[in-house]
C-alpha cells in the first residue's frame, strides 16, 4: 500500500524512530489479555495484506512516543506499534 493511501495516523506512527525495526502498525486494536486484535498495516512479513485483522503473540510495552506505543512479542522476535487502541471498558 503506497504511504498516501495509508491511515494518517499511521503515517505519524512512521515517522518516530523507534530503534527497532518494526514489523507491523497495529489500528483499532483491542486488548485481548496480553494479545491484541488489531488491523495491521506495513507488515514486513509480507503474510498479512494492509486492512487485515490480525492477532499478536503476546506482547509487552516497552516504548512510548507520544500517542504511540511499542510492542515487543515477549519471545523478543517481533516489534509492533500501537497507533490506535479501543478505550479499555469503553464501547466497541
Amino acid at each position: 500500500m503506497k504511504k498516501e493511501s495509508l491511515p494518517s495516523e499511521v503515517v505519524q506512527a512512521m515517522r518516530h524512530d523507534w530503534g527497532v525495526l518494526v514489523d507491523a502498525y497495529l489500528v483499532n486494536a483491542a486488548r485481548i489479555g496480553d494479545r491484541f486484535a488489531a488491523i495491521v498495516f506495513c507488515d514486513q512479513s509480507g503474510m498479512v495484506s494492509d486492512g487485515m485483522t490480525v492477532a499478536t503473540q503476546p506482547v509487552h510495552q516497552i516504548a512510548t512516543r507520544g500517542a504511540f506505543k511499542l510492542l515487543q512479542t515477549l519471545d523478543r522476535a517481533d516489534h509492533y506499534v500501537l497507533v490506535t487502541e479501543h478505550d479499555e471498558g469503553g464501547a466497541t
